[in-house]
């Protein structure tokens, strides 16, 4: 070995040791560190949570295959990722203690709040999936008037 091998050796880097293989990344945390199926959440509230996040999917895909405004597209997706999942932590976070404090103040109880606000959040989601439904529904209506009157044996210019 020369000179010149002895010094780079000597100056060289270490040579990385194998260890274990890196682990997977961490499956994705729930927004907002909400776990929709705590058993804190009543059974009623989860069963809307669960028709919600079924009904976002749903007009999600159709906002896929249609031209959608930016608006429609933005609020379904602060509907998904904010306002949900902060609407579940908030009262998940809710000392149980406490909760008795919400009656007092409004007549209602934390639950019955709670699912309140899922069903007006429910209902909106539904009015965005029926007016993205309109424009399919439009063009069936469009095409069976056309193949009626078309095809139809009272027509004289087929």
């Amino acid at each position: 070995m020369g000179l010149f091998d002895s010094l780079r050796k000597m100056f060289a880097a270490p040579e990385p040791e194998a260890g274990p293989a890196p682990a997977a990344p961490p499956p994705p945390a729930p927004p907002h560190g909400v776990d929709y199926d705590d058993e804190r959440v009543p059974a009623p509230a989860r069963k809307k949570i669960d028709a919600i996040l079924a009904a976002l999917e749903e007009v999600g895909t159709m906002m896929d295959r249609e031209q959608v405004q930016a608006v429609s597209r933005t609020e379904i997706e602060l509907m998904r990722d904010e306002h949900l999942p902060k609407l579940v932590k908030s009262y998940i976070d809710i000392p149980p203690a406490h909760r008795a404090e919400i009656f007092r103040k409004t007549g209602k109880s934390a639950s019955f709040i709670l699912e309140e606000s899922l069903d007006t959040m429910k209902g909106r989601i539904d009015e965005i999936a029926r007016n993205l439904a309109q424009h399919d529904l439009d063009a069936f209506s469009s095409n069976a008037a056309f193949i009626s009157r078309r095809y139809s044996d009272g027509d004289p210019f087929r």
